[in-house]
């Protein structure tokens, strides 16, 4: 039987082998720790952007239903949702106010813990709409004969406000011109 044997001496070496292999571990340890705090920055990015996401599509719901609301109070003649006569329902008071008090919303909807879409309306400026008449002469026939539809109109803002998740929030305005035939 043959035994090898190690020409060298024990008392040579330097132990360079081992110097290298704990720093290739710290330099592996490192890049381990680097990987995981990007992917731990990467979930919270997508977090964030789901979040802003889902504020942003419930705020449009809120002034879809907002305008679908608004038509319904002015067909039931129900005033204090866009014109009760305050500063709360006069749009030219509010519409380039850039604070958020939930108090000054009278609608709340998709209500989810402290989430709530939050909606209100208010009355910018009435007329009458462009080419009315009330009364107008048409070559040979009788008067009247070719008056205009025409009508007043109303223009309302439509207002929503959705506070989300994680400190989320958007808003979304609905210019909505109502016209009277």
């Amino acid at each position: 039987m043959f035994y090898l044997q190690n020409s060298r001496s024990g008392g040579h070496e330097s132990g360079m082998v081992f110097i290298l292999a704990i720093v290739t571990l710290a330099l592996l340890g490192v890049l381990g720790l680097a990987a995981h705090e990007t992917a731990h920055l990467n979930s919270l990015i997508a977090a964030n952007d789901r979040d802003s996401k889902s504020a942003f599509f419930l705020a449009e719901a809120g002034v879809n239903a907002g305008h679908e609301f608004l038509e319904r109070a002015i067909a039931a003649a129900n005033s204090t949702f866009y014109d009760d006569g305050t500063s709360a329902t006069n749009a030219s008071v509010w519409e380039n106010k850039t604070s958020f008090n939930p108090d000054d919303y009278p609608v709340k909807w998709h209500r989810h813990g402290a989430a709530a879409t939050h909606v209100r309306a208010g009355l910018i400026a009435t007329g009458i709409v462009p080419g009315s008449a009330m009364q107008m002469a048409s070559g040979y026939e009788s008067t009247g004969r070719g008056a205009a539809l025409g009508g007043t109109f109303a223009t309302y803002l439509v207002r929503s406000h959705r506070q989300g998740l994680r400190g989320s929030a958007a808003e979304v305005d609905l210019g909505w011109w109502h016209i009277n035939h």
